[in-house]
Parts: structure tokens; C-alpha cells; sequence
């Protein structure tokens, strides 16, 4: 009887820890590291574009979910990290040298009114769901196409001057926006959606652990739209307006990591 009921426990633990092993591998955690590059920039207009991270890259730190859901091929991932970009390429650049652009004369800057720069890197929190399939190439090495939406938080910057026409007696108060089109509010925080395209290939170099790496393109789907406002400084009557429509930020990058 003895000998029986240790079998019979031999075999519930033997039974419990293989269903322990499959749970496992049916639900991962990636941990990587991305290397984005942007291929254009966030407007066609220098000075929207200058006050903005620069878009020339970013390092992406990751947390992934993964959840297969159908005969471990296909499933579901869920990231949550941070994208550190560089400082913007001139935080604070002169209004003065945009308004002679728009307005056709030449200004300085007499007074900084208003005004939110970013001078230095920025981290950035973004979040991804998504699909993936995996699909075995060789023994110990498979390929997971991914495609996912996701956001990246933002800080908008703000400015707002008052300019003086060279040889001139003239002002005029230049109201600068970013995200929004409405002069008397300015953004502070915002969301940009984005969607990406993931191939990542994965090498088992333990039993339970995965070497990662991959390639990634992302598209941002909010463009960063710029208006600028001019009005006379004397009367507050709108002299001038313009809208510039944003682009569609793309970015190709490759990462690095572990699936645990």
C-alpha cells in the first residue's frame, strides 16, 4: 500500500510540475533593449521641429508579455517601457528668425512672454498591444512577426514673444503652438499613437531562456501640427495665421534582450 501511494505521489508531482513547465513556456517575459532611427522628421517647418526632441533617435527600454492563445504559434504581447530620445536640436530657439520667415521682415526678440523649452534628453513612457506567430526555422532558433498600436507620452512646448520690426516702431505679440490649433491654450502632455511592425528572432540558449534580437519600424499616427499667430502688439489685432501640417514620424530600429 506503502509503495502504491508513493507512486501515486511521484506521479501527481511529476504530473503537476510538467503542467508547471508548460505554463511557463506558454506565457514568456521579454526583457530588450530597441535602437530607433528616425527616417524624417516631426515638421517641415525648422523651428516646430527644433523645440521638439530630436527625432534622430531612440532607445527603447521594454518589458513584453507574451500569452500564446493558439498551439504556441500564435498569441498576444502587452510592453510597457520608456523611449529616451536625445534634447532637441535648439530647445530655445529665436522666434524673431521665424516671424521674418512668415512675415517678410526681419525682427528681434524684445520679451519672452511665455515659454516651456526642453534642453535636454527626455524619457518618454509608451505602451504596445499587439499579435505575433511563431513560426521554428531551425533547431533552437525561431522567427515571431508582430504587429502592434501603442502611445508615447509627449511635453509640448510652449511660446509665446513680443517682436519689434527692425527700423520700426511696429510690434507685434507671436503666439507659437504646438498639437493644437487654439492660441489660448497651450498643451501641456499629450499622446501620440503610433503602430509598429516587429520581426524578432529568438535562440534558446537554456531550456527556459531565450536570446532575443530583431528589427522594428514604427509609424506615428498623430502628425505634430505647428501654428503660429500674429497679432498687433498696440491694438491686439490678428495680423497673420498659419498652420503647418505635422508628418508622420517613422522610425526603423533593430533590438537586443531576454526572454525569461
Amino acid at each position: 500500500m506503502k509503495k502504491i501511494s508513493l507512486l501515486l505521489a511521484i506521479f501527481m508531482w511529476g504530473g503537476w510540475a510538467n503542467a508547471q513547465v508548460i505554463r511557463e513556456r506558454a506565457v514568456r517575459l521579454d526583457l530588450q533593449a530597441a535602437q530607433s532611427f528616425g527616417l524624417n522628421d516631426w515638421n517641415n517647418v525648422k523651428f516646430a521641429s527644433d523645440r521638439l526632441p530630436n527625432a534622430s533617435s531612440s532607445t527603447d527600454l521594454r518589458a513584453t508579455l507574451n500569452i500564446h492563445v493558439f498551439r504556441r504559434t500564435v498569441g498576444l504581447f502587452h510592453d510597457i517601457g520608456l523611449g529616451i530620445m536625445p534634447a532637441p536640436r535648439y530647445g530655445d530657439s529665436d522666434p524673431a528668425a521665424q516671424a521674418a520667415i512668415t512675415l517678410g521682415s526681419p525682427y528681434y526678440t524684445k520679451e519672452i512672454t511665455l515659454e516651456k523649452v526642453n534642453e535636454s534628453a527626455s524619457a518618454h513612457f509608451k505602451m504596445t498591444f499587439g499579435l505575433f506567430a511563431r513560426f521554428p526555422i531551425i533547431d533552437k532558433l525561431s522567427v515571431s512577426p508582430c504587429i502592434g498600436a501603442g502611445f508615447m507620452t509627449i511635453t509640448a512646448p510652449t511660446c509665446q514673444a513680443v517682436l519689434k520690426e527692425h527700423n520700426s516702431n511696429m510690434q507685434y505679440t507671436a503666439h507659437y503652438q504646438w498639437f493644437s490649433q487654439d492660441k489660448y491654450r497651450y498643451s501641456d502632455d499629450t499622446t501620440l499613437g503610433y503602430l509598429t511592425f516587429r520581426l524578432r528572432f529568438a535562440y534558446r540558449i537554456l531550456p527556459r531562456n531565450n536570446l532575443l534580437f530583431g528589427l522594428e519600424y514604427t509609424r506615428f499616427q498623430k502628425r505634430v501640427d505647428f501654428s503660429e499667430h500674429y497679432t498687433n502688439y498696440f491694438n491686439y489685432n490678428l495680423v497673420k495665421t498659419l498652420n503647418h501640417k505635422g508628418n508622420h514620424l517613422n522610425m526603423l530600429g533593430f533590438s537586443l534582450g531576454i526572454s525569461l
